[in-house]
Order: C-alpha cells, then sequence, then structure tokens
C-alpha cells in the first residue's frame, strides 16, 4: 500500500480531534479538560436529552466484488483479505420517551485491502512490456492487488429492542485518501488488441506488471446494515455490512470491462461515554 503524503496524514491527526470532540460531548474548554467531573456532568446531562456518544474499533474484511461473476474468470485460486483497520466516532439523537428510534451520524478512518489469484480465459486488460502499455485479452493466471483508505460519513437510522440490542440502517459517503489497484500475469499468454491478434506469451517464470492506481475513482457512497450488543454498561460488540453502489474505477475507464464494488463486513468492540 502507498505511502500516507503529509497532507493525508495532516487530516487524520485533525479527525483524531474530531473524535476526542465527540467523546467529550461538548466543546473543551479549560475547565472541561482539568476536570473529569465536569465532562462526566455534561455527558449526563446530554444523555437526559438523547444524545448518545460511542467510539469504535474493528476490522473490515470483503473485497472488490463485480456483480456477477464475469465469464472471462474461470477460477478464483487464492483470495487474502489482509489486516484492514478501522476507527469511528458516531453521535446519535434518540427521540422518544423509550428512546426506541434515533438518527446516528459518524466519521471513520478505515482501510479496504484484499489479494486474489485466479485463472482467467479472454480477460481484457492492459499490461506494461518494456516500457510500454500493451492492451489486448489475456488467458492464464492473473494477480491482483487492492487497496483503498478512505474517510468515510455513515448515516443511518436505529432501533433499539433493549438495553442490550440495537439495529440500524443507512447510508454511507466515502472519500478515497490513497489507494492501488495493481497485480501481474503468467503462465499464460496475452492475444494482442482483439481475441484473435498477435499471441504474446508469458512462460518459465515470465510475467508482465499492470497497474491502474490512476484509474480509481475517489468517491464512492452505498448503503450499511448492522447491529450492536451491550456487553456491560459502556462496552459493546459491533457488525455493519457494507455494499458501494457505484464501481471504484472512474466512469471512463474502460480496461477492466466489468464493474467492482467494494463488499465489506466491518467488526469490533466499541465504548460508549
Amino acid at each position: 500500500m502507498k505511502h500516507i503524503n503529509m497532507k493525508n496524514k495532516i487530516i487524520l491527526f485533525l479527525l483524531a480531534d474530531i473524535f476526542l470532540f465527540m467523546a467529550a460531548g461538548a466543546p473543551l474548554t479549560a475547565s472541561a479538560q482539568n476536570s473529569i467531573g465536569d465532562r462526566d456532568g455534561a455527558l449526563r446531562e446530554m444523555s437526559t436529552k438523547g444524545w448518545e456518544f460511542e467510539l469504535k474499533a474493528g476490522l473490515n474484511i470483503g473485497g472488490a466484488t463485480p456483480l456477477s461473476f464475469p465469464r472471462s474468470i474461470r477460477h478464483i485460486s487464492s483470495y487474502d483479505p489482509k489486516l484492514n483497520g478501522t476507527l469511528e466516532g458516531t453521535a446519535t439523537k434518540w427521540f422518544g420517551e423509550e428512546h426506541k428510534w434515533g438518527v446516528a451520524a459518524g466519521v471513520k478512518i478505515e482501510a479496504m485491502r484484499m489479494s486474489t489469484g485466479a485463472r482467467v480465459k479472454n480477460y481484457h486488460t492492459e499490461i506494461i512490456q518494456d516500457g510500454d502499455r500493451v492492451a489486448g485479452y489475456y488467458t492464464g493466471y492473473d494477480k491482483t492487488n487492492y487497496s483503498s483508505t478512505n474517510i468515510t460519513i455513515p448515516i443511518t437510522a436505529n432501533y433499539r429492542f433493549n438495553d442490550r440490542w440495537k439495529v440500524r440502517a443507512g447510508m454511507f459517503f466515502s472519500y478515497r485518501l490513497d489507494g492501488e489497484f495493481n497485480g501481474y500475469v503468467s503462465d499464460g499468454y496475452l492475444r494482442n488488441g482483439t481475441p484473435v491478434g498477435e499471441k504474446v506469451t508469458f512462460t518459465d517464470g515470465s510475467s508482465a506488471n499492470y497497474n491502474f492506481d490512476d484509474d480509481l475513482r475517489r468517491f464512492n457512497w452505498g448503503v450499511q446494515i448492522g447491529g450492536t450488543w451491550n456487553a456491560y454498561r459502556h462496552f459493546f460488540l459491533f457488525g455493519d455490512l457494507n455494499y458501494s453502489f457505484n464501481n471504484i474505477f472512474k466512469h471512463d475507464f474502460k480496461t477492466v470491462t466489468f464493474t467492482l464494488h467494494p463488499l465489506y463486513f466491518n467488526f469490533g468492540f466499541g465504548y460508549r461515554f
């Protein structure tokens, strides 16, 4: 995965400050910084008004997947979900005397990565050979690496069954800070230009790389559904399924002929203030 540049590091530090702000439940004054009791009192007062603040840490597992399995991909030979960390701060406003229904919004920093190996046939791609880009139809082994570091804003409707369980559903909007989509082909051949074009063969350990990092889309949006189980008064476990409606690639990118949509399950633990 590419190193995050200084601009993105600054954004991450600013987001950390946002999480601290949300955890405090009120703007940090000098007296609040020096008095835990004042902070707890402010949180109790906001709780009586229906406000709830949470800090979550977890993992993402999943990948970028097509809507339907394309015929050009004949067999998935390997899949590595990687270790994808998430950190999220959430504020929820509950309504009514019983606080059954609520609306939540948050800010999440998350990594989405995966690595796959597949046997393909007549798979349209563009390789780099001797410094030149050669587009065509490849048959053989294909190795793909995908990663994306995002700032995500989830907005969900919440329903609380009891003191232990609550569920939610809504939308999320993501901005990609950094990412990559690249890999290599080997043990096969490329038909240059068309399915019957000149054959370029890769055997005896030879391979060719491809790189579509610059063709990744910056913004993604989709649907989120999930739930939370309260283990103790302040600590809880959570799980959320997230599916992006749009393609990871820009709309004018045509090298990969099918769309790929991030589908990830986010799970972990959290602390309720």
